[in-house]
């Protein structure tokens, strides 16, 4: 590897840098040398991650040989070691003042990235160096754990307490191996990115989470995400010591928004019902063993204990005090002019004080919220949601999160919060928040309460915290940082050393035109009460649909709303504009759903390579998924399309306030280091752009073209802030027509001299299907690098990539919860086999089958595609432990064959969420032929949509071929006859005024024809109503199977005398509350509407959704027709479980 000295420091790099490389790590090292902070920005594809890695490493090294030194001259007593090398020119990398003869006192390096996904990619770039420091990554108990009872579990909450309390009771194993496997020499010297972790744990049979925490003591290397880092809860529950230590911020351009977001909340009225429902289990349980304590004591019986330490009357003053809390936010009034009322956030201290949560008293009401949560995770036979309790507890962690020195009263925290934050109180609509499941039937909740919002409106509020800790140095990077002045000022600490880099690529790769005009003349802005006119959705249109004829393969658009978009697009699809577009280039819509984003974007991928095609489009919203850390190298992204200015939402409430607070201080003495309410607005709007046009290049030897498609982007103050290395290639094109020549010709002169990408995999013609197609990748960098486009979740459990062995083939690519690379040795043979692939490695995976009668059309290349992309889509969809309940009942419905099963796991799954009744539906067509019609009828009775039964769908496929021969038989048949008898039809002299005679036979005919033939409508319906008759009885033993039988006695009386006396008002709310008692039984209610009568079903649709928390569906999702909802007999219930007045009757 070139050694290279930069700094006085000898950095060894990989290979030659280029010469911004060298300017980058320069940077670094003098923010590292001088103990100062740092913001560098520097374009994607320039290796910052590289360099940011070899010279913080170099450095420490340098630090560590500088300790060395000393501690020989001090043993050689002014004696030289090496007579041509004296001792004092060893190691410079400490100043004098802060020389130390510790090897403790070298600094740590804490590296910070937004995603486990993207530490994983730093992880694998310091494997790749020479470099070998003791490392640790830090992760949580979702992520690392693998003792199978704490992961079973669903909420994050109880897997945190039910954890804590097997290691306090010292009844989880692999935690007590913890302490003997963190000095095995195998895990302190490798570098494991968090699967490695994970199997390396697994492997020793040592916990994963405590082994991290373990492996932190001596390493020197830290990888977390920086919300660990930012927020200060995380930071004391992680132990994190940053007194001394480098702290890294990568991707910091999310770095402004965590900091706000991490130190603000929103308490709504669901929470605090939710807090309240779970004290009061607490209460009632612990005065049921009070009163069993008092009859044991009669007679002298050993006393029972709950091990919760708390007496009754302090839980009850618990209840007290959030009962006091919801009355003082409710006694808030709300001007009738206004949406909410705003005061300073010192005023949340008084609010809490109604409540009695001061600074005095917050130690123990902390302690006691602890208690009552492990209390809760301890106990196996209480069903209650804590997350309202647990969200009180971090609330008051965040407000007295600022302790006044001792002896004072709490005047700098009030003074703190006075001058950043805001106390924003408005009324709480249903739409905005999610109910909780715990609000019913008799929780406050029910009725409209108020939102308490604490609003922090200084990102520099946490770095002055970070500060505060005493950190050598801070260095924040990425590749869209600009401007950075505004960015500097909010952060609210000095950064003395200041980058913006330029680009690794020549002139010749990059075209930036600002295009102010359609090709109709009309002049291009998306301004407010432009943005939906129709002359500029036109010329917008006519614009987009001249760029695909001169972007080659891929191009990217980029709106600055959902609701611009879609209004587009709408515009688009009226006026054949769409159309046009689609003829050279089909369009993929980016969704706002996240299960279904992979599968676009998979779709598109597939599309771009496929060598039959022209290329895609994909639209896009700014700040949203596509622009967000997403790879469009090379051919997947040539052009990328600036519709817009995107501006935050101007009339919301925290925009307002933010805007109002940068006035405040900007009018203060220190207003020069603020931005002005106004320059922070447009800076939001520069930095989402800057963020999407970062998409077009993406390595040394990409190519791309910037269309800024906006009259204001001609404005100075508007070029000013793109970033620097695009700012040299900007051009202004009055005329359309001008600027296509201008792009038509760098794109040619780009082709000639360009090499082409590398491609990775021959695309067949089965592959141009490019909604059923498996993602390509398009060159070595691209498939690196889809591992992290794929991941948009802080939370998300990431799987690194999986290199083959030597001599397989190219590299096909499966989607994982991130990218994994498979060998297309190993075919797709069907759902499972798809879902196998993502289990094992390919060269472990033993060979699939296909489900019998699965759809197979010639060629095979779609439907196992089509699996692969189901299997991402519902991988995108669950949590972990959910994939693995999918996981088992495919393999046991391939094993058994039973469909019974097979439902009843996916109903758990899918259908209690509105938004994965697509991922039950599109279930269908992996089921096996004969239980099409079962599984059809099952996803109307549970979604009220179908599947698309036809009775084909059941044969299988050797009867398919034999049906469809017959059917061409016939055809060709009856083309014969027409032939033959078309003379004598057609003959004038005889059916001249005959037609009543030839109408007559003709219906005689039909109706002997129909009287001979077999009566398949009756069959049809006698096997829907003894298919509907099953679903009924299956749905009565699941519930007898979930309640006690004191509360299915409840259930069958409630259901009986509805169907008797149709009074709904009386039935639903004992149902509700019986199948809605415990979180795992709610998906009983939505089955439940298959006994809804048809004049009930509205009333019903609404409850579930209120219930739930669901957002609004569509209104063509409806439930089941009349046919499901009364049927013959006693609705499925056997005789012996109806009433006796049932039996009466």
């Amino acid at each position: 590897m070139p050694r290279l000295t930069l700094n006085g420091i000898t950095v060894d790099f990989p290979f030659e840098p280029y010469p911004c490389q060298e300017v980058y790590m320069e940077k670094v090292l003098e923010c590292l040398q001088k103990k100062v902070n740092g913001i560098l920005e520097s374009p994607t594809g320039t290796g910052k991650t590289l360099c940011l890695l070899c010279s913080t490493l170099a450095w420490r090294e340098h630090f560590k040989d500088s300790i060395t030194a000393r501690k020989i001259a001090q043993r050689m007593a002014g004696g030289e070691l090496f007579p041509g090398r004296p001792l004092c020119s060893w190691g410079t990398a400490a100043p004098e003042e802060e020389a130390s003869t510790y090897y403790t006192d070298v600094p740590k390096i804490i590296y910070a990235s937004r995603t486990h996904s993207q530490l994983t990619q730093v992880i694998n770039e310091l494997k790749n160096t020479a470099y070998r420091p003791k490392i640790c990554v830090l992760g949580s108990r979702e992520q690392l754990c693998i003792n199978p009872e704490v992961k079973r579990l669903q909420s994050n909450h109880m897997q945190i307490y039910t954890c804590r309390s097997k290691v306090m009771n010292r009844a989880c194993h692999f935690y007590t191996n913890v302490e003997e496997k963190s000095t095995d020499k195998e895990l302190m010297k490798s570098i494991m990115d968090i699967e490695d972790l994970v199997k390396n744990g697994s492997k020793h049979r040592a916990c994963p989470y405590y082994l991290s925490r373990s492996l932190k003591q001596q390493a020197e290397v830290i990888f977390m995400p920086y919300n660990y880092l930012l927020d200060s809860k995380s930071r004391k529950s992680h132990s994190l010591d940053l007194k001394g230590t480098v702290v890294i911020l990568d991707e910091a351009h999310n770095v402004e928004r965590l900091c706000e977001e991490s130190a603000s909340f929103d308490l709504t009225p669901y929470d605090l019902a939710s807090a309240m429902d779970a004290v009061n289990v607490v209460l009632e349980e612990q005065a049921k063993l009070l009163q069993q304590n008092e009859i044991s004591a009669e007679f002298n019986m050993d006393l029972a204990t709950s091990g919760l330490s708390m007496e009754l009357e302090d839980i009850a003053k618990i209840k007290k005090i959030l009962l006091q809390l919801e009355a003082a936010i409710d006694a808030v009034e709300l001007p009738a002019s206004a949406p909410g009322v705003t005061k300073e956030g010192s005023y949340i201290f008084e609010l809490f004080a109604q409540a009695q949560i001061t600074f005095q008293t917050k130690s123990s009401l902390l302690e006691s919220l602890e208690q009552i949560l492990q209390y809760l995770s301890s106990c196996p036979g209480i069903f209650v949601n804590a997350a309202g309790l647990h969200k009180l507890s971090d609330i008051i962690q965040t407000v007295f999160s600022s302790e006044p020195p001792e002896g004072t009263a709490a005047v700098r925290p009030q003074h703190l919060t006075a001058k950043y934050y805001k106390v924003h109180i408005h009324q709480g609509p249903s739409s905005e928040k999610k109910r909780e499941r715990t609000d019913l039937w008799t929780s406050s909740a029910r009725r409209e309460g108020k939102t308490l919002s604490y609003w922090c409106f200084s990102p520099g509020y946490c770095m002055q915290e970070l500060v505060g800790q005493g950190v050598r140095s801070i260095i924040l990077t990425s590749g869209t940082l600009s401007p950075l002045s505004s960015f500097t000022m909010e952060m609210q600490i000095p950064f003395p050393v200041c980058l913006e880099n330029p680009h690794v690529i020549s002139k010749h790769q990059l075209w930036v035109g600002i295009i102010p005009k359609g090709p109709d003349g009309t002049e291009l802005t998306s301004s407010y009460d432009r943005r939906f006119s129709e002359d500029y959705l036109s010329s917008l249109g006519k614009t987009v649909g001249n760029l695909v004829r001169v972007v080659p393969h891929g191009m990217l658009i980029f709106f600055p709303s959902y609701p611009v978009m879609d209004k587009s697009l709408e515009y688009w699809r009226e006026h054949d504009l769409a159309k046009r577009i689609e003829e050279v280039k089909p369009m993929f819509v980016e969704p706002r759903n996240k299960g279904s984003f992979a599968e676009v974007m998979d779709a598109y991928y597939a599309k771009v390579v496929c060598p039959q095609s022209t290329g895609a489009t994909f639209l896009a919203v700014c700040r949203g998924k596509a622009s967000e850390g997403l790879d469009f190298a090379d051919i997947t992204g040539r052009g990328v399309v600036i519709t817009g200015l995107p501006f935050p939402p101007r009339r919301e409430p925290r925009v307002v306030l933010k805007m109002q607070f940068l006035d405040e201080m900007k009018s203060t003495a220190a207003g020069a280091q603020y931005l002005s309410g106004w320059e922070w607005y447009h800076q939001q709007a520069s930095r989402a752009v800057n963020q999407a046009i970062g998409r077009v290049i993406r390595h040394r030897q990409d190519y791309g073209a910037i269309f800024l498609c906006d009259q204001r982007f001609t404005a100075g103050s508007v070029r000013g802030s793109l970033p620097s290395w695009v700012r040299p290639y900007v051009s202004i094109y009055d005329s359309f027509g001008r600027a296509i020549r201008s792009v038509s010709s760098f794109f040619r002169l780009a082709q000639d001299t360009m090499p082409p990408p590398l491609l990775q995999r021959p695309a067949s013609s089965a592959d141009c299907l490019g909604e059923s197609s498996s993602a390509p990748s398009t060159s070595a960098e691209h498939i690196l690098s889809l591992q992290k486009a794929k991941s948009l979740d802080d939370h998300v459990p990431s799987l690194k990539r999986r290199r083959k062995g030597k001599g397989e083939e190219a590299p096909s690519l499966c989607l994982e919860y991130e990218e994994e690379l498979l060998s297309p040795r190993r075919k797709c043979a069907g759902l499972l086999d798809a879902l196998e692939h993502t289990e094992k490695s390919s060269g472990g995976a033993e060979e699939g089958e296909d489900f019998p009668g699965a759809p197979q059309p010639p060629g095979r290349r779609e439907p196992r595609a089509r699996a692969a992309l189901y299997i991402a889509a519902v991988k995108e969809a669950l949590s972990r432990r959910s994939f693995q309940a999918f996981s088992r009942a495919l393999q046991s419905y391939r094993g058994t064959n039973d469909l019974g099963s097979l439902l009843a796991q996916m109903s758990s799954l899918f259908a209690e969420d509105a938004s994965m009744h697509a991922l039950l539906r599109d279930f269908y067509q992996f089921v096996r032929p004969q239980h099409k019609q079962q599984f059809h009828e099952a996803c109307c009775s549970l979604t009220g949509l179908g599947c698309g039964y036809k009775p084909e769908h059941s044969l299988l496929q050797e009867e398919r071929e034999m049906l469809a021969k017959e059917r061409g038989e016939e055809l060709r048949r009856g083309a014969a006859a027409f032939s033959e008898d078309s003379c004598a039809q057609l003959d004038p002299g005889l059916h001249r005024n005959q037609g009543e005679f030839h109408l007559a036979a003709g219906l005689q005919s039909a109706g002997q024809a129909a009287a001979g033939a077999p009566k398949e409508p009756e069959k049809a319906s006698s096997s829907r109503r003894d298919h509907q008759e099953g679903l009924r009885s299956a749905y009565l033993r699941d519930v007898k199977r979930a309640l006690t039988p004191s509360s299915y006695s409840q259930f069958t009386e409630a259901l009986l005398a509805y169907k008797r006396t149709d009074n709904y008002a009386a039935m639903i709310p004992v149902i509700a509350a019986l199948t809605t008692e415990r979180p795992e039984d709610f998906h009983l209610l939505h089955r439940f509407c298959m006994f809804v009568r048809p004049q009930h079903r509205d009333s019903f649709r609404q409850l579930c959704r209120d219930l739930a928390g669901a957002e609004e569906q569509q209104s063509q999702q409806h439930l089941p027709g009349e046919g499901s909802a009364q049927s013959s007999g006693s609705w499925g219930l056997k005789k012996e479980e109806q009433s006796p007045v049932q039996g009466r009757e």
